[in-house]
């Protein structure tokens, strides 16, 4: 019995190394998605606002997915990363400003949060939380 329960304990464990790993791959799909969006001539506000809505609906299951990460790494870990929870609330600032900007048509501020607000967290995930998350998975 205790076999079984080590080995399933430890399918839970590759599955979510693995999802972790794809997550990270998601971060770098999100960042080439902004990287391309910063290119973009303000050729048509239906394109950009379509490209916008996308990226809200990108970060906001980014969210969800590293949540549960966050609660599983909790559950089999013991261990509580701060830093995610924090690095969340920011995310969830960011996309409440994005969704203000667009409606309000304002591109200039939309693009700074794009730009240099989304893309900077989204940058911390890939460098630190993402591979924090990695270490404590694999000790």
């Amino acid at each position: 019995m205790s076999g079984t329960t080590f080995s399933s304990f430890e399918g839970k464990e590759r599955f979510l190394l693995e999802t972790v790993m794809l997550t990270q791959d998601f971060v770098s799909d999100i960042l080439i998605s902004i990287a391309t969006m910063e290119s973009f001539e303000l050729k048509s506000e239906f394109h950009w606002n379509r490209e916008v809505t996308k990226l809200t609906n990108d970060i906001s299951q980014f969210v969800e997915i590293t949540t549960l990460i966050s609660k599983a790494v909790m559950q089999f870990k013991k261990h509580i990363l701060t830093e995610i929870k924090s690095s969340h609330i920011h995310l969830l600032f960011i996309i409440k400003g994005m969704n203000q900007a667009q409606q309000k048509q304002d591109m200039v501020a939309l693009e700074d949060l794009i730009k240099y607000e989304l893309k900077d967290n989204l940058t911390q995930w890939k460098i630190d939380l993402i591979p924090q998350i990695k270490r404590l998975l694999n000790t």
